[in-house]
């Protein structure tokens, strides 16, 4: 009887966990098929863009091509380096940064698949505009937005701290902004159908003549000299073809090797020459780093627009040079420093972008010099030194908590070099000449990045409020 009631148990505990698993492959079948206006940009999920560029699905393209100026070009580029695309609660999320530019340079994306609305977070110069992409379009709430892009927007501010925020308030560096998706288009930039040729130096490259040989030898001058110890039996540059100014003329595009020492993480340099009827340039024409080159079919005053390694900004002829437009280039929002009135001193205070610290301030307490730093979490670790990084010169300040949460650090300058660099001023041959064009500095914290500050106003404010404690 025992064995009997033993069995029916075992069967109806084997029905029940088929039941449990049928009921749960529903339930993640039903919350798997997500429905709505962009429900078909769910088979993105899962994908690298290498493999499938989800910016590229036409239903999401003509979306972001409402954003406004180079809005698309930015977020394109600081969505280069991702990982694959998430799916959460039926909305599609991206995040990423642009190459080699991981908390200065970040996006995020959110496509929520019923509604239809997409939400671009574009992170650069201190600055995060996030553009909430709709119809109606309405002023966008923050504590509306979704709790992770929230986060990331948060994390951004901080320059991307290791721990998670416990605030998440909106940071005074977002901008939110609203568009219709069904308005016109922001721009009406003329697009051609034309595609790019893209030149890949590993495989694509041409073997000079002799004419082209000397006159690469000629406009490259000390570049090609001479190869680095070690290198001797390397190659020093990699040459291909392209009429950059449609004369029909083949121009030379040089990339430098490494034999050179001209390369880095980003690439290797180098120059173009062009072709005349005389024959070569005698002048180049410099490149920035760069493993390929896409000459583009748009043109600027005569000549090719260039992009390098397919997510750099466009590169436009000037007349001269090839510079990257300024509207194209990031923008630094780091506010100037500014003297406050406070428990009866004067203090300097500067706000420090893409940064875990608050504010960082100077002023005179019983007649000596200090340093204050506000941080916008708690800081665990008892020796930290913060380092002020001007234009490569580096002076190290260590710091002491002054509060229970240890938010609030502090330390006396009277045998510090700090002051010195924020007038402006060195105290060496060397720190004299650079000290007077500073004008940003990176801070470090015990050798971990966390953001960067204006040097503007700094040499008035600081003196100011160290006019009765420091000598300069």
């Amino acid at each position: 009887m025992t064995k009997r009631r033993n069995a029916a148990a075992c069967t109806t505990r084997g029905v029940l966990a088929t039941l449990l698993l049928a009921l749960a492959a529903l339930a993640f079948n039903a919350s798997a098929a997500c429905g709505g206006k962009l429900a078909s940009l769910q088979s993105y999920a899962g994908k690298y863009r290498g493999d499938a560029d989800v910016l590229d699905a036409p239903a999401l393209a003509t979306i972001l091509a409402r954003l406004p100026g180079n809005a698309a070009l930015h977020l394109n580029r600081n969505l280069d380096v991702t990982g694959p695309v998430e799916l959460a609660d039926c909305h599609l999320v991206l995040a990423g940064n642009a190459p080699h530019m991981g908390t200065e340079q970040d996006a995020m994306l959110d496509v929520d698949l019923a509604s239809g609305t997409v939400i671009a977070a574009i992170h650069g110069g201190g600055r995060i505009d996030i553009y909430v992409l709709a119809d109606p379009a309405t002023t966008p709430r923050w504590d509306a937005l979704p709790r992770k892009l929230r986060e990331w927007a948060v994390r951004a501010d901080m320059g991307f701290p290791q721990q998670q925020p416990r605030d998440l308030a909106q940071p005074g560096s977002v901008r939110l902004h609203a568009i219709a998706v069904t308005a016109a288009p922001a721009t009406t930039v003329p697009r051609t159908t034309a595609k790019p040729r893209s030149i890949n130096f590993d495989s694509g490259a041409t073997k000079p003549t002799p004419a082209q040989a000397a006159a690469i030898q000629r406009a490259a001058g000390d570049d090609i000299t001479q190869p680095l110890p070690g290198h001797a039996s390397e190659p020093l540059y990699s040459m291909a073809l392209a009429d950059l100014n449609d004369d029909g003329r083949a121009d030379l595009i040089v990339q430098y090797s490494y034999a050179t020492g001209a390369c880095g993480s980003a690439g290797c340099s180098g120059i173009i020459v062009m072709a005349t009827a005389q024959g070569y340039a005698h002048k180049q024409i410099g490149l920035p780093n760069f493993t390929e080159i896409a000459v583009l079919p748009s043109m600027h005053l005569g000549m090719h627009d260039l992009q390098f390694d397919s997510n750099s900004p466009v590169w436009i002829w000037n007349g001269k040079d090839y510079e990257i437009p300024k509207a194209d280039l990031p923008q630094f929002h780091a506010p100037a420093w500014e003297t406050r009135a406070a428990a009866g001193r004067t203090l300097a205070l500067v706000v420090p972008i893409d940064s875990v610290i608050k504010s960082v301030s100077v002023f005179c307490d019983q007649g000596k010099p200090v340093l204050a730093m506000l941080l916008k979490m708690p800081r665990a670790s008892q020796a930290t030194t913060l380092t002020w990084v001007f234009n490569g010169w580096t002076v190290n300040v260590p710091m002491s908590p002054a509060n229970r949460d240890a938010t609030l650090w502090m330390t006396y300058l009277s045998d510090s070099q700090l002051p010195q660099w924020l007038a402006h001023r060195g105290t060496d041959a060397t720190s004299r000449a650079i000290a007077p064009h500073v004008t940003t500095a990176y801070l470090r914290l015990n050798g971990d990045m966390q953001g960067q500050i204006s040097m503007t106003n700094s040499t008035a404010a600081t003196r100011a409020a160290l006019s009765g404690c420091y000598r300069y």
